[in-house]
């Protein structure tokens, strides 16, 4: 896998070209950290789905080393329902430097979708998406990667009807120095947090389990334990009690 280098100007907009070879689309979602862009990769004349780390992540210090590092180690990890990571790099983005992903493009929708469309998982369906998250799990797990964000809006389905996790290292790798003050985080995040992510302390395979165990019965129920109408609230209820 090549990083490749390029400068791109103006405002973004559709139709700018990223690091010489994906074209920029419709933006699909932003946030703090990341924004989501419909692309074609002009070069292997296909789809994509193009996420662009906000340049001021990607100035701390060793950021650019970890992203490097991580990409790596997320690319070797190929499983059914993991989104295949495609290519990464750094660019640039009006005069400051930004680091991107290009991974396989699903259209299928999000479990955040289906829920906020007012439907549910039935039981079996509930059963049949969660084994197959947590075979995903299991595989990034024993490469010795944590997703760190596991929630509804991260899990996407394809046209074959199967879910895959998006982001995996790069939701981590960005999501960690938010962690660093709980109550920063964005009561979409919060919800779905692990009590060690509420102390402030290191996320791991446990708390990728919590994760999804919460998506499942927000999934299957249209609801969720535990959540306050505040992060600080939220956060506070996550800690010291039993899913």
């Amino acid at each position: 896998m090549t990083t490749h280098d390029a400068t791109a100007a103006g405002t973004p907009v559709p139709g700018r070209l990223l690091a010489g070879r994906y074209r920029l689309g419709p933006r699909r979602g932003s946030g703090l950290d990341i924004a989501i862009f419909e692309a074609i990769d002009e070069r292997e004349h296909r789809p994509v789905a193009v996420k662009v780390v906000h340049p001021d992540l990607c100035a701390a210090a060793g950021f650019l080393d970890r992203f490097e590092d991580t990409m790596l180690r997320s690319a070797s990890v190929v499983h059914p329902n993991i989104a295949r990571l495609l290519d990464w790099g750094i660019a640039d983005w009006d005069g400051r430097t930004v680091v991107f992903t290009a991974a396989e493009n699903l259209t299928g929708g999000s479990l955040r979708d289906l829920i906020d469309r007012g439907r549910t998982l039935s039981p079996s369906q509930g059963l049949m998406v969660g084994l197959d998250v947590c075979k995903a799990l299991d595989a990034a797990h024993r490469a010795g990667l944590v997703h760190g964000d596991v929630r509804p809006a991260n899990l996407v389905f394809g046209t074959d009807g199967k879910v895959r996790i998006t982001d995996l290292g790069l939701a981590h790798l960005v999501s960690e120095p938010m962690w660093a003050d709980p109550t920063s985080v964005p009561i979409s995040r919060a919800r779905f947090a692990s009590p060690e992510q509420a102390r402030g302390r290191e996320v791991g395979q446990k708390s990728d389990v919590y994760a999804l165990a919460l998506s499942l019965l927000e999934a299957m129920t249209g609801m969720l334990p535990f959540v306050g109408d505040s992060t600080v609230a939220t956060l506070a209820n996550r800690v010291d009690r039993l899913l």
